[in-house]
């Protein structure tokens, strides 16, 4: 437990130690109770899957927080501030040379369809499941319109605190606001980020699924429920297990579920690897 909370100080430290500006709105509301008596539960989950090393006070080094934490340090010392091109082009270097370009080519194809939906669709409400640190996030914002917004929703509070940052070192927090959590925990947040915007209605015009390929389903379901989802909301949807990541059932479900629901007209299916690919369908 000692060791959990030093971890906790020293992430603090560390992140309070970058330049930034200042937090997004959507992250300045008080946290809620359960995140509160749970605060720790991202930390033990990122040592869980080995992402975070526990060492003791006198091993203080550059592994101390894995390899989400020397991505943000490689981001800030390599990229220009404010160009979201660079910072994009900093974390393609460090994930290329982490994973011995393994998953490049899927990596590529997944980008690629990104940009073109976004140009193709020209969204200004765009929503995505399952930030990570952040690549998609800017992928997606920097091709939105000056009044455009992102809303992304990432479960894990380190990786939201180091997507946070370099969202802000590629200078586009006024078109991404980060929420911790889940879908279910935070529909509410989501409507509310959009409340200022002009368009009528509540849905979104992209949504990116990118969390827990089990949770594709179930979460699509309660965003359609909210009215979050609804007509002309383009969806897509990645099942390929990239570098890293560990195999979970139930990504098809998503391409199923497109193909037997008359609300939603497939437009694209990659295929990456094995039973894995890439979805677009729209609403």
């Amino acid at each position: 437990r000692v060791a959990m909370l030093r971890t906790a100080r020293g992430i603090g430290r560390a992140l309070q130690g970058l330049p930034g500006r200042s937090s997004a709105p959507c992250l300045t509301r008080q946290p809620s109770a359960a995140w509160t008596a749970g605060g720790t539960r991202g930390l033990v989950n990122a040592e869980t899957m080995g992402t975070v090393m526990r060492v003791d006070q006198g091993k203080w080094s550059a592994f101390m927080f894995g390899r989400e934490r020397q991505l943000l340090i490689h981001v800030v010392n390599t990229a220009e501030e404010g160009n979201a091109e660079s910072v994009m082009s900093a974390m393609d270097t460090f994930w290329n040379e982490t994973f011995k370009m393994e998953g490049t080519d899927s990596w590529s194809i997944r980008g690629d369809l990104i940009d073109r939906v976004v140009k193709d669709k020209k969204p200004r409400r765009c929503m995505e499941i399952g930030t990570y640190c952040g690549y998609s996030s800017l992928r997606i914002a920097r091709n939105l319109p000056a009044e455009g917004l992102l809303v992304s929703i990432e479960l894990d509070p380190l990786f939201a605190a180091i997507a946070t940052k370099i969202v802000e070192h590629a200078g586009l927090e006024r078109k991404v606001k980060i929420l911790m959590g889940t879908v279910e925990q935070r529909t509410d947040n989501i409507l509310s980020c959009f409340k200022h915007m002009s368009k009528a209605g509540t849905s979104v015009d992209f949504l990116l699924c990118d969390h827990s390929k089990e949770l594709f389903v179930p979460d699509l379901k309660l965003l359609e429920e909210k009215g979050i989802a609804g007509p002309g909301t383009v969806v897509m949807g990645d099942t390929t297990v990239y570098p890293g990541e560990a195999a979970i059932a139930g990504g098809g479900d998503l391409l199923s579920y497109f193909a037997t629901n008359p609300k939603y007209r497939v437009q694209e299916h990659i295929g990456t690897h094995q039973a894995s690919g890439i979805t677009v369908s729209e609403w």
